[in-house]
């Protein structure tokens, strides 16, 4: 095998969310030691740090089981060539963010290569059940959580993984008054926010953003509220404009999306981070998930958690509704708002369990902790 080349690293996110994180992980180490090259699958905020992209997140956006299987024949060939890019590189090191299915494929292959293997935000193995509790054990030689209770599910496996912090605690950052925020978007100041985010993915987006939009057109009050969806970046105004078509009770924005959220009075929030991010901020939510009938299916058998909701799992018991698969109905969406807008005790009961989750997400300086983490261990 050829020199090692000492100052470059592989980082791989698969998602929006893991782009942010890799990318406040990537300005960190650079920070921490001067040098470093990256290279890898990112987005846009990893470009912006200045990794070399060899296949952008949109690429990878796939979800679900059933929609994998369709794109197979892409993955095979993306694997390949970031195998052929790492015996030809030699990196000091590869860096995987989330994004298990593909990414403990390429842990084992790098494994063989005898590249340091280093996860961070793993695999939410806790929910996926045991089968790849041993995948990495065997393939991972670094492992950085950022939910403590991970720390401790695989301390009970009698594997060593680091707490680290939820990096959300440092991302969350709202620097504008609720004001502010309606001036700057043009709302009517008075009128209560009701957030629509439908996902970062464009096949979650046309699963999801349909039904609430017949849910807003179905709802006896709607305009007493100000509907509000937030875009995800990446997805052009094009995309939604064809699902929205003529409507006009329904207004945008972008890149704002925490004031939003947080100056909203009750969301509508596809599962996954944006629960997170939302039951972070405070605001009682209504969380959506729907795939394909084959990727339902096989999920059924394979997920073993009772709430599949993130704001949820960190609660430790279902505060939030969450409306899915055939449950995802508009009558359904509308009895649980009607809940949140006419039921003051029980509004205020989830805002008081949701005020219970920064707590749980560990002190701000998880990208800090996780490159400090990372440099003690390759020994820079």
């Amino acid at each position: 095998m050829q020199k090692q080349h000492k100052k470059r690293i592989l980082i791989i996110a698969g998602e929006s969310s893991g782009d942010r994180h890799a990318a406040d992980l990537v300005k960190t180490l650079k920070e921490l030691i001067p040098g470093l090259i990256f290279t890898g699958i990112g987005g846009d905020e990893m470009k912006r740090q200045g990794v070399q992209l060899l296949y952008h997140i949109r690429q990878m956006a796939f979800l679900g089981f059933a929609e994998i299987i369709k794109h197979i024949p892409f993955v095979r060939r993306v694997f390949k060539e970031l195998q052929h890019w790492i015996k030809k590189m030699n990196p000091l090191a590869v860096i995987l963010i989330d994004y298990p299915g593909f990414n403990l494929r390429i842990a084992k292959m790098v494994k063989k290569l005898n590249i340091p293997v280093i996860y961070y935000i793993c695999p939410q193995l806790w929910a996926w059940g045991e089968g790849r509790v041993e995948k990495m054990r065997k393939y991972v030689d670094l492992l950085l959580v950022i939910f403590e209770f991970e720390e401790k599910f695989y301390a009970q496996r009698g594997i060593t993984a680091k707490f680290v912090g939820h990096p959300l605690t440092d991302q969350i950052q709202i620097r504008m008054s609720e004001n502010e925020f309606r001036q700057k978007h043009h709302l009517e100041p008075c009128k209560p926010i009701i957030a629509i985010l439908p996902g970062s993915r464009k096949n979650e987006i046309s699963n999801l953003l349909p039904v609430v939009l017949e849910t807003i057109e179905k709802f006896n009050d709607k305009d007493k509220y100000l509907w509000i969806l937030g875009k995800a970046n990446g997805i052009s105004d094009d995309f939604y404009e064809n699902i929205i078509g003529n409507r006009t009770n329904i207004q945008s924005v972008r890149h704002d999306i925490y004031p939003l959220l947080k100056f909203s009075h009750v969301a509508i929030v596809a599962s996954g981070t944006a629960t997170l991010e939302t039951g972070y901020l405070g605001t009682p939510m209504i969380v959506i998930y729907k795939v394909s009938p084959l990727s339902y299916f096989i999920g059924k058998r394979v997920i073993k958690l009772q709430n599949i909701a993130l704001a949820n799992i960190v609660s430790g018991k279902k505060v939030v509704p969450e409306l899915i698969q055939y449950k995802l109905t508009p009558e359904n969406i509308i009895r649980e708002l009607n809940k949140y807008l006419n039921d003051f005790r029980y509004y205020e009961q989830v805002k008081s369990e949701l005020s219970k989750i920064p707590n749980k997400l560990g002190e701000p300086g998880a990208a800090i902790r996780a490159a400090n983490e990372i440099a003690r261990f390759l020994n820079l």
